[in-house]
């Protein structure tokens, strides 16, 4: 016979070729099975780790304040108080306590001390004064800038009460030192914490909680990109444009975050105005926590005052919120 032909041969080969097919298929599935199998064991382990790192902090938070928020929110549908019957047995009241409480002129006039102590002591005397000190700071040198950084964490540092009894003989009438110096120039001892009571605790506060803005906005300062206010410089803008239309746009995130924690601060605030006012004279001051305080410890009705100091948690979660979109934005 003759030497097979070239068709024959390239047959036989592709014959051969499909008839491997299916055992090289099945190899091939073998061997990503057998690599498959780990990685799946891989990705299950990464899951249950993410799950109970995530776990964790959720059931301290749910146990730890989840718990007692919603005891509060009992406490607070109940005539609970601290004497008398309804301290052995608290009655259901439902939404008697907030019906009394929407009712009461005292609770509207304490509202409004609380947006205006707010407005006042974080917005403009922390976050604002304490965007300009930032920006006076970023300006300095370096042996300035820290002395008087160190200066300033100083009074963001000192426990709250002494702050409290300091700025009380700083105003108190007749010998406190800026009376002292008023009269240095013939004015008369002014009784501020009665003619002014409520711009007496807005510079006190602001005064302490300054610290924090000015640190944080400094910081978020330093970051923004030395090329771009050279080229804002090159085409023509000025100083105040540069900070209006660049830094402050660039630092959003930062001013929402400095404002929604010294909002909380501030809304929460007890010791200083306590200290200082009392929360008079009348109701001028008396904000929230110190009217949550009167109810509770004064006149014992611990379910009425629970009321009020829920009121005050879902202001400032709602004010929270609205900070935390504007800071959202960046992240679009």
């Amino acid at each position: 016979m003759g030497p097979p032909m070239r068709g024959q041969d390239e047959g036989a080969s592709v014959s051969q070729a499909v008839a491997e097919r299916p055992a090289a298929i099945g190899a091939l599935s073998r061997r990503s099975g057998a690599r498959g199998r780990p990685r799946s064991r891989r990705d299950s382990r990464r899951r249950v780790l993410i799950l109970v790192m995530l776990g964790i902090p959720t059931a301290f938070m749910l146990f730890f304040l989840g718990v007692p928020t919603g005891r509060a929110v009992y406490t607070s549908l109940t005539n609970y108080a601290l004497t008398g019957p309804q301290a052995a047995h608290p009655q259901f009241v439902g939404l008697g306590n907030y019906g009394n409480l929407f009712g009461s002129s005292v609770f509207w006039q304490s509202l409004k001390a609380s947006l205006e102590y707010l407005a006042g002591s974080a917005i403009v005397g922390q976050v604002v004064v304490g965007f300009f000190m930032a920006l006076f700071v970023e300006r300095l040198g370096k042996v300035a800038r820290s002395v008087l950084l160190s200066l300033v964490v100083v009074a963001w540092i000192i426990p709250e009460i002494v702050v409290a009894f300091i700025w009380s003989g700083y105003l108190s009438v007749p010998s406190g030192l800026a009376n002292t110096l008023l009269g240095f120039v013939g004015v008369g001892p002014i009784s501020f914490l009665f003619k002014y009571s409520m711009p007496s605790l807005i510079v006190a506060n602001g005064w302490r909680g300054m610290a924090f803005s000015i640190l944080v906005l400094g910081a978020a300062l330093q970051a923004v990109p030395t090329e771009v206010i050279e080229s804002a410089k090159l085409d023509g803008a000025g100083e105040w444009g540069i900070t209006r239309y660049i830094k402050l746009p660039l630092i959003r995130s930062a001013v929402a975050t400095v404002l929604a924690l010294t909002t909380l601060w501030t809304l929460s605030d007890f010791t200083l105005i306590f200290v200082l006012t009392g929360g008079g004279p009348g109701n001028s001051t008396n904000v929230l926590p110190v009217y949550t305080y009167q109810q509770s410890f004064s006149f014992y009705e611990l379910g009425f005052g629970t009321a009020i100091s829920l009121v005050l948690l879902v202001l400032a979660c709602l004010l929270a919120y609205f900070y935390m979109r504007i800071a959202a934005k960046d992240l679009r």
